[in-house]
């Protein structure tokens, strides 16, 4: 079972989240960016400091696959640092 505490605006979105065990990988810029706006709104509300960090987790871990696939892109070669 799921508990969290749900405020007024927290329930007028539809109540508790997902929970962190079933984290969604992103797979699109446009989803990273929709997680860091929720993660602020989590933060912002101060109703599920636990739910932002879940969904920070998931964008840093987005950034670090993206850097890996730049790195790994011929493109960007004289771009790498050494």
């Amino acid at each position: 079972m799921v508990r969290c505490r749900i405020s007024n605006s927290r329930l007028a979105r539809g109540g508790c989240d997902r929970p962190a065990a079933s984290r969604k990988i992103l797979d699109t810029r446009l989803e990273c960016l929709e997680q860091i706006l929720r993660a602020f709104r989590d933060i912002a509300d101060r109703d599920d400091i636990h739910q932002a960090a879940d969904r920070l987790a998931s964008v840093q871990e987005w950034i670090r696959n993206e850097a890996e696939r730049a790195a790994a892109d011929p493109i960007f070669i004289d771009l790498r640092v050494v």
